[in-house]
C-alpha cells in the first residue's frame, strides 16, 4: 500500500526518516522543481536538520531546469506573500510548525503564494514514488548536527517587513505599547521584536535564540504557559507567542488571560463590521472552532462556515465565498488584505492596532468573549483507520451526537501532521463533556488496541 506523503499541512516526519530520509528528499525536491519551473524561493525554519534538507533539495533541483533562490531563515507567511509579490514561479519552506526539533516537513507554495491544492499534492507523491524504490521507505539517515541561526542577512525579512507596514501607518503608532514577545526560538526570533520595536513598540522578548534544537522547546504556542510566566514578572499590555514557522499566534491579556484564535477572530469580525469591511457577512472557521463563537457571531448577523482543519481550507472557502476574515483556534488567521494564509506577525499587527486604535486594553475587547466548555483529547494510533470501518466506534459516536443535539458539538478525526486521532466534544456542560469522552475513548481504545 502507498503511503500519503502530504497531511493537512505538506510533508512531515521525524528528519531523517522517509519520507525525509536523503533519497526521498532529493526525489522532493526534483518533483517540485519539475512541477514549479523556472526561479523557485526557499526558506527554512531554525531546526538543525533545515540546512541538510535543503541541501537535499537542492540536489534534485539540479535536474531540471529550475533553479533555487535561498532566503535563508525566515518565517513561511514570508515566503507565501514574497513569491507573490516578487514574481517567483512558487516557494517552498522547510518546518514542521509547532513540532519537536526531532520533526521537520516540505511546504510548497504555487506561484501566487498559496499552497498547493490537493490534485496537485496527490500529483507530485505519484511522480515521488516513481522516482525512488521501496527499499528507500526503510532507510535511515543521521542528520548532521548543525545550528541555524535566526538572523536573515540576505534582506529577505525587510522585504517581507516593507510589505507588513504598507498595510499600517509608516510611523511609530504602537508608541506607548509594552508587548512581550514569545519567538520559540524560531523563525521570528529576528523579525518580530525588530518590527515591533520600529513601530515604537516597548518589546520584552523571550525564547529568541535559536540554536537547532530548542525550537518549541517549553516555549511558544504550543507551550503558552512560557507566556504566561513571562507576562506575569513584567507589566505589559499583551503579549504574543508564535509558533516554530511563524504562521500562528496565541495571545494573552495583560492580566494574563489567554486569547485564543476564535477570540481574535470574534474581536477583528467586529472591527470589521464597525468599519463596514465585513462584506459579506461570513467568517470562516474549522471543526474545531468553540460553538460560542458560532452562537455570538450570529447574535451580530454574522454567519460562520466551518471547514476541514487546516489554513489552506480556510483560505479556499474565503476565496469561494468572499469571505474578508477566517482562522483557526491554534492561531492561524487569514484576512482578505493578504489573502494568502495565517501570519503570526501580522495578526500581532491587527491586534495592536486594535488596542492602540480604540485605547482599550485586550481584557476590554475581548471581555465578552465564554468560551463553551471544550475538552480535547489526543489518541496515539499505530495506524489511521478509517473510522466508518469501526462499527462500535460508529455507534457510539451516534449515540453521542444525539445526547448533544442543540447543546454542542463532537467531532473525531485523525491529525493531518501526526499519528493521532483527535476527539474533541463541547457543550454547556463541562461534566457531561467529561463522562462522554470517557465512554468515547472507552470504545475507542478497546477497538484500536
Amino acid at each position: 500500500m502507498t503511503m500519503k506523503l502530504f497531511g493537512t499541512d505538506g510533508i512531515r516526519a521525524a528528519a531523517g526518516e522517509f519520507p525525509l530520509n536523503t533519497a526521498t528528499t532529493i526525489a522532493i525536491g526534483r518533483v517540485i522543481g519539475e512541477k514549479l519551473g523556472g526561479n523557485v524561493l526557499i526558506g527554512q525554519d531554525t531546526r538543525m536538520s533545515s540546512p541538510w534538507i535543503l541541501e537535499n533539495i537542492h540536489k534534485g533541483f539540479t535536474h531540471t531546469p529550475a533553479t533555487l533562490q535561498d532566503a535563508g531563515v525566515i518565517p513561511t507567511p514570508a515566503i507565501a506573500v514574497l513569491v507573490k509579490q516578487l514574481g517567483y514561479s512558487g516557494g517552498v519552506m522547510i518546518s514542521a510548525s509547532h513540532n519537536p526539533y526531532q520533526d521537520n516537513g516540505i511546504k510548497v507554495f504555487g506561484p501566487d503564494g498559496t499552497k498547493l491544492t490537493d490534485i496537485e499534492e496527490a500529483q507530485l507523491e505519484k511522480r515521488i514514488f516513481e522516482l525512488i524504490g521501496a527499499d528507500v521507505q526503510t532507510q535511515k539517515d543521521t542528520v548532521p548536527a548543525s545550528a541555524v541561526a535566526a538572523e536573515n542577512s540576505t534582506g529577505w525579512l525587510e522585504r517581507y517587513q516593507e510589505i507588513l507596514l504598507s498595510h499600517f501607518p509608516n510611523s511609530d503608532w504602537l508608541r506607548g505599547l509594552r508587548i512581550v514577545l514569545d519567538c520559540a526560538n524560531g523563525a521570528m526570533s529576528t523579525i518580530a521584536p525588530r518590527l515591533l520595536t520600529k513601530l515604537g513598540a516597548d518589546v520584552v522578548v523571550t525564547h529568541a535564540s535559536p540554536n537547532g534544537t530548542n525550537i518549541n522547546e517549553r516555549c511558544g504556542a504550543v507551550h503558552i504557559d512560557a507566556l504566561r510566566a513571562a507576562i506575569g514578572t513584567v507589566s505589559a499590555d499583551f503579549g504574543v507567542a508564535f509558533d516554530g514557522d511563524g504562521d500562528r499566534s496565541l495571545f494573552m491579556s495583560g492580566s494574563g488571560r489567554l486569547i485564543d484564535g476564535d477570540a481574535v477572530l470574534l474581536l477583528m469580525a467586529r472591527r470589521l463590521k464597525r468599519n463596514r469591511q465585513l462584506d459579506p457577512a461570513i467568517v470562516v472557521g474549522t471543526l474545531m472552532t468553540n460553538f460560542s463563537l458560532e452562537r455570538m457571531l450570529q447574535a451580530e448577523g454574522i454567519t460562520l462556515v466551518r471547514v476541514a482543519v487546516g489554513d489552506r481550507f480556510v483560505f479556499e472557502e474565503m476565496q469561494r465565498t468572499g469571505a474578508p476574515l477566517g482562522g483557526e483556534p491554534s492561531g492561524h488567521i487569514i484576512f482578505s488584505d493578504f489573502k494568502l494564509s495565517g501570519d503570526g506577525l501580522l495578526t500581532t499587527l491587527k491586534v495592536a492596532e486594535a488596542i492602540a486604535t480604540d485605547r482599550a486594553s485586550f481584557d476590554d475587547l475581548t471581555r465578552d468573549w465564554i468560551e463553551a466548555p471544550q475538552l480535547l483529547k489526543n489518541v496515539r494510533v499505530r495506524e489511521k483507520v478509517p473510522l466508518e470501518t469501526l462499527p462500535a466506534v460508529q455507534a457510539k459516536m451516534t449515540e453521542i451526537e444525539h445526547a448533544l443535539k442543540g447543546r454542542g458539538r463532537l467531532v473525531v478525526r485523525y491529525s493531518g501532521t501526526e499519528p493521532l486521532l483527535r476527539v474533541m466534544i463541547e457543550s454547556d456542560d463541562a461534566a457531561r463533556n467529561t463522562r462522554l469522552m470517557e465512554e468515547l475513548l472507552g470504545v475507542i481504545r478497546d477497538t484500536l488496541g
